[in-house]
């Protein structure tokens, strides 16, 4: 099996040459980038002078003088904008989940070029005023015109009301914030790919040449992006495709809906005959489970059948990620490498559950008119696993409350060592609780520092990556106390700090191009395998159910150009085929149970694949 990645490697090498020091290959992320390498080193016995990787993002953050904020940052700016404009009462930690979704529809207008101005406008001036819309086509029309049929201005009800009183002040919203925002330098994704695209030069190119590779749908910023570089001789392309999903007769594959236009618009490099693999033989295996466990379980079977000496050739691909534990314990022990690209959630982490129990040990845990702490927030703390390692005498303290029946202990009465004398001293101030935690975090960090090289535990990794990721949180916090940008009540920081931190995930570090590959549908981008295992492969895993939140009803997003959910079935549709198209050992999984997450049906990718491949497809239950 000869690989995209590969092919690429030999006409970049085949065009350009040994010196590709002028040259930037782009990926659409940063993964394909490390096997790429390998494959470009390899069609040379001499040194090769490297070209730059870049992701797409990477490549509009160098083209622009404006820095990606993160989210605390941008959320934070927004609630003062929000609140200015709208004279809401809420909260930071009521506005955090609606902020999200705001400065995500932002970034989604910013990245399609929508005029701001127009889409919010006055409902009923959008109303008016749709017959001056001539840069629409009979579609978005209709779609304008569809939204106003379900969304009757005359009959207006409370929820109308409240929803059409924040409408029309989303635009000075959001005119008000992009300000902010340019003002302190700073931005998010969107309004930084925009900027570019609205303020870029040729000079602004530092490369001779830009290669983009494996890219599939586009935006309207970075066809922007593509077509500048294409008019000044620029830019290469190169798209992965198979002809079964892109030359199609009396019907229009989902699959090829966006990657025949990028084909039409920007010329590929290669030739078909590399792009027919889809319809060949190959042995694709249906299998039908009773529950997401048992998927697991299955993996030693699969791999003792089909599992190559060259590990890297080797994927489990999870369609539902919170398979991830699961399927570690099930990988048998002669597999060696393993190489886990994708997130685990930090809330599942025992940082999360012991930054938890401080935070109420201090705001609900301590009585500071009596300067005494609360039985129950001291226990909790006591017995975390976080606190037993850390001091020796954590387990005689809590049989000592227990015993002498203490329920409002003095702090000097919990100070039986250094660890304890930290953990039991009151915070005066949201800054010093801050500094608390990040203290705390530091201590728990700095024992598994000891034991890294003793033990190579994927667990011990990941959890002193959560340390990490959770004192980086907490340190953005505490910045913006510090400097006035954050000012919040005390139930407010405990809700904020759980909404920031269940909402992260932390990366599994390895060696990327060595092992066996586990991975969540995204990360296959790019790479091929011989050995493929789908995993919970059902309809509303692959493709996903429903929408994204949004402040933009759906009918308006279509008619402005913006992403919805039938692009992203389609995007889906591509990742699938995609990642099949050249593998020989196909294994699909579904769950065929019915519960309250789960309809037991199988991805509408396998019955497309069962009506349409040529070949057989066998099936079995497990």
């Amino acid at each position: 099996m000869e690989t995209f990645l590969n092919i690429v490697a030999k006409d970049i090498y085949t065009k350009i040459g040994n010196d590709l020091s002028k040259v930037a290959i782009v990926f659409p992320n940063k993964r394909a980038s490390l096997f790429f390498n390998e494959f470009l080193a390899d069609q040379s016995e001499n040194p090769i002078w490297s070209p730059a990787y870049l992701s797409i993002s990477e490549l509009f953050q160098q083209l622009s003088v404006l820095k990606l904020a993160d989210s605390v940052t941008l959320v934070c700016e927004l609630y003062k904008v929000f609140i200015e404009e709208t004279k809401s009462s809420e909260t930071l930690d009521e506005f955090y989940f609606w902020g999200e979704l705001l400065i995500s529809d932002f970034d989604d207008a910013d990245k399609n070029m929508v005029d701001t101005e127009k889409l919010f406008s006055n409902l009923q001036e959008l109303k008016n005023i749709m017959s001056g819309y001539d840069y629409l086509d009979k579609e978005q029309e209709e779609a304008i015109q569809a939204f106003f049929q379900n969304f009757s201005i005359e009959r207006r009800t409370q929820l109308k009301e409240k929803f059409i009183s924040l409408w029309d002040k989303l635009g000075n919203v959001y005119n008000q914030f992009t300000c902010s925002l340019r003002t302190a330098g700073i931005a998010y994704e969107g309004l930084l790919y925009r900027d570019v695209i609205q303020t870029i030069k040729s000079e602004s190119f530092k490369y001779d040449k830009y290669v983009f590779v494996g890219f599939n749908v586009l935006n309207k910023v970075e066809s922007s992006l593509f077509e500048t570089l294409q008019a000044d001789n620029k830019a290469m392309f190169y798209w992965d495709f198979d002809v079964y999903y892109t030359q199609t007769t009396g019907f229009k594959h989902e699959a090829g809906e966006f990657i025949n236009r990028n084909i039409q618009r920007f010329q590929s490099e290669l030739k078909g005959q590399y792009f027919d693999n889809l319809r060949k033989p190959k042995n694709i295996k249906f299998i039908s489970s009773p529950t997401e466990n048992a998927q697991a379980r299955f993996l030693p079977e699969w791999i003792s059948e089909v599992y190559s000496n060259n590990e890297r050739e080797n994927a489990v691909v999870l369609c539902n990620e919170t398979l991830l534990l699961p399927v570690l314990h099930s990988i048998p022990k002669h597999v060696n490498n393993l190489n886990i690209t994708m997130g685990f959630p930090l809330s599942q982490t025992p940082v999360y559950s012991f930054i938890d129990a401080l935070i109420d040990l201090q705001i609900i845990g301590y009585k500071h008119k009596e300067g005494c702490f609360i039985y129950d927030a001291v226990l909790a703390v006591l017995k975390h696993p976080y606190t037993r390692m850390l001091s020796a005498n954590a387990k005689d303290l809590e049989r000592s409350i227990l015993e002498r029946n203490k329920f409002y202990p003095l702090p000097s009465e919990l100070r039986k060592d250094e660890i304890l004398d930290l953990i039991f001293t009151p915070c005066s101030n949201l800054y010093s609780l801050c500094q608390y935690l990040k203290e705390l975090i530091s201590v728990a960090a700095s024992l598994y520092r000891e034991k890294e090289g003793s033990t190579d535990d994927i667990f011990n990794q990941l959890y002193r990556e959560s340390l990490f990721k959770s004192y980086t949180s907490i340190n953005r916090i505490s910045n913006l106390i510090e400097n006035g940008k954050l000012e919040v009540r005390v139930d407010t920081f405990r809700k904020l700090i759980n909404k920031i931190l269940s909402s992260l995930n932390i990366p599994f570090h390895g060696e990327p191009v060595i092992g066996m590959q586990i991975m969540g549908v995204l990360e296959t981008r790019n790479l091929d395998f011989k050995n493929l295992i789908i995993m919970s492969l059902n309809e509303g895993q692959l493709p996903k159910s429903g929408g994204d939140a949004s402040f933009i009803p759906y009918n308006l997003r279509k008619a402005f150009g913006m992403t919805i959910i039938e692009h992203k079935n389609a995007v889906y549709a591509y990742y699938f085929y995609r990642l099949i198209q050249r593998a020989e050992n196909v294994t699909l999984l579904y769950n065929n149970s019915s519960d309250s997450l789960n309809k037991g049906e199988w991805s509408r990718f396998m019955l497309q694949l069962l009506l349409e491949w040529p070949n057989e497809i066998k099936k079995r239950i497990y």
